[in-house]
C-alpha cells in the first residue's frame, strides 16, 4: 500500500475533473460573499446553492471514484 492516496499520472488524468470542481466552488464562494442580487435568503437563492453545491458533491464523489479506479486494484 502505498504512502499516497494517487500518484501523479491519476491527479492528471482526473484534472479533467478538477477544473470544473473549483470552478463550482468559486462561484459557491462568490455568491455567498457577495450576494449580487441584495434579495436576502430567498427562495430562488436557496435554490441556486442546493444546484451548486449538489452538482459539487455528485462531481467530487465520480471524481473520486474515477480515481481509485484508474489506479486499478490493490496487490
Amino acid at each position: 500500500m502505498s504512502a499516497r492516496l494517487f500518484d501523479r499520472d491519476t491527479i492528471l488524468d482526473i484534472t479533467v475533473n478538477l477544473v470544473p470542481l473549483a470552478i463550482l466552488g468559486f462561484f459557491f464562494v462568490v455568491f455567498m460573499v457577495l450576494n449580487p442580487w441584495d434579495g436576502g435568503l430567498t427562495l430562488k437563492r436557496i435554490i441556486q446553492f442546493v444546484l451548486i453545491g449538489w452538482i459539487f458533491t455528485a462531481l467530487a464523489v465520480l471524481t473520486y471514484f474515477a480515481a481509485k479506479a484508474i489506479e486499478g486494484p490493490e496487490t
